[in-house]
């Protein structure tokens, strides 16, 4: 696992999400390291010189896209809940 790897940290500095919730975070260090166990997160050509690799690999982005949108949906959640409460919080004063 990579979790203490210096390039899944630079990865996520890189898109300004260093500063996830710790779930958010513990799920984005999942899909990168699902990725990069496929050596996805490198400009491999090996993976991609046979209909195996390219099927493992397309499979590999899905899951992860899948995965991605798991973590998108729970945020967006976070997000409503936040902003229902502040209404409701509003419409009482």
């Amino acid at each position: 696992m990579l979790f203490g790897n210096k390039h899944i940290t630079g990865i996520l500095e890189d898109r300004g999400l260093s500063e996830l919730n710790d779930d958010a975070l513990w799920q984005v260090k999942n899909i990168l390291n699902e990725l990069d166990d496929e050596q996805l997160l490198r400009n491999s050509k090996r993976i991609m010189s046979s209909d195996y690799g390219n099927e493992k690999a397309s499979t590999a982005y899905l899951r992860a896209i899948v995965e991605q949108n798991w973590v998108l949906l729970a945020q967006n959640d976070k997000i409503l809940k936040s902003l229902q409460s502040q209404d409701k919080n509003s419409k009482e004063r």
